[in-house]
């Protein structure tokens, strides 16, 4: 019996039952039936300590509600914005480090998600622009921000964006900012120098592309239809995979989607959410050639955030064309111990070989060493825009929506 023992093995004429440990002899009906009777009741009992749990959750969330509508009829009745970001953000930090599991923190977030997207219908209807159409990945971003209660404007690019958020069309506008592997998009960054907006929030989305269409298999795909950047991003996977496809480029992911729906011998590279919404079947997921692509996306809007104590700041500057100018805008850095995240060139449109710098900082604008280094820096340079400060997130932890489960 040791041996047997030793081998992993229950000795013949022996049951291991549910709760372990062997019993004497083979189960019986009778106590089979037993068994089965407790465990109905034992999740019997569970269901009534859900519904429990449910029924007090739904009073606290009337109760959160009613508070919330209490805040939005203060801030209306003294003028101030109704809109608040940064709020928000805090919310999710406060919540994330207390949460002791075994929500996890992209279920958490989730969750909230919608809770304040609820919240803010009671005060104001907010309207987001995007990138559209839907279902890209910057319709995606815009849902992880704000949910799916608010309206979401699409427009057909970036320029739309700005100027539907200039002439008040929407409250806030949704663009893309910087690629991790792909680095900073470049269209924005001039549409910021042409135009005024406030970044009041940043948030990082992870891109991951799945094959998806009505071909049986990936080798028989005849026609494959893609945004030109997912096409760069997933080359060698669709070269080994997909030899006999001829590609074809598309304005956005959705559209893609949309067009491969119409073709039974093609397929599209776009996300879940598409691939669901067009009922198109997944041939393969995560076909990047690089996996860990995060897209970082800013919300624009048409006033500065107060500061959340966790904050960045974005900046837009041009310097001198002499030696050492650009040098001495980053001195005052160094000696303020303020830390430059992220600064990158680009050609001004407006002013032929004339370059301006974009720049990354952690701070917020009213903090007082912020504000002497920005005093600093405009005695150095040539011109300086605040593009704005806002609450910080964690690259290291982009949204992930297939952990949602998206199928």
């Amino acid at each position: 019996m040791e041996r047997l023992k030793a081998a992993g093995s229950a000795p013949r004429g022996f049951f291991c039952g549910p709760r372990g440990g062997p019993e004497a002899g083979p189960q019986t009906e009778k106590e089979r039936a037993v068994e089965e009777r407790e465990s109905k009741e034992g999740l019997r009992t569970l269901r009534e300590s859900i519904d429990r749990t449910d029924d007090e959750l739904l009073r606290l969330l009337n109760r959160r509600m009613e508070l919330v509508r209490e805040v939005g009829r203060i801030k209306a009745e003294n003028g101030w914005e109704l809109f608040d970001p940064g709020r928000e953000e805090l919310i999710y930090r406060k919540l994330g480090e207390a949460n002791p599991g075994p929500l996890p923190p992209e279920g958490l977030r989730s969750v909230y998600r919608e809770i304040l997207a609820a919240s803010r219908m009671l005060q104001y209807p907010l309207q987001v622009g995007f990138l559209g159409p839907e279902w890209t990945y910057s319709y995606l971003a815009a849902l992880s921000l704000y949910g799916h209660s608010a309206r979401y404007v699409p427009f057909p690019n970036l320029e739309g964006v700005f100027d539907g958020l200039g002439r008040g069309k929407v409250r806030v506008g949704l663009v893309p900012i910087e690629n991790s592997l792909e680095g900073g998009v470049g269209l924005t960054m001039d549409l910021f120098y042409e135009n005024n907006p406030r970044v009041v929030q940043e948030c990082y989305l992870e891109i991951a592309h799945c094959l998806c269409g009505r071909a049986p298999e990936p080798s028989r795909v005849e026609s494959l239809y893609a945004h030109p950047q997912a096409l760069a991003q997933c080359r060698r996977w669709l070269l080994e995979h997909c030899p006999r496809a001829q590609w074809r480029e598309c304005p956005s992911t959705a559209k893609a989607a949309e067009t491969a729906r119409e073709d039974p011998c093609g397929a599209a590279i776009c996300n879940l959410y598409a691939a669901y919404h067009y009922e198109l079947p997944v041939l393969a997921e995560r076909i990047e050639d690089h996996p860990g692509s995060v897209t970082r996306f800013f919300a624009l809007a048409d006033r500065d955030n107060p500061p959340t104590g966790k904050d960045k700041t974005s900046i837009l500057f041009a310097v001198s064309d002499e030696p050492g100018a650009l040098h001495a805008v980053l001195g005052p850095f160094t000696d303020l111990k303020v830390n430059m995240t992220r600064i990158e060139s680009r050609p001004n449109r407006v002013l032929p070989w004339h370059y301006l710098f974009y720049a990354d900082f952690e701070g917020h604008r009213e903090d007082d060493r912020i504000r002497q280094l920005l005093s600093e820096l405009r005695y150095r340079v040539t011109f300086l825009k605040i593009l704005g400060s806002y609450a910080r997130s964690d690259a290291a932890h982009p949204i992930r929506f297939d952990r949602e489960k998206m199928r």
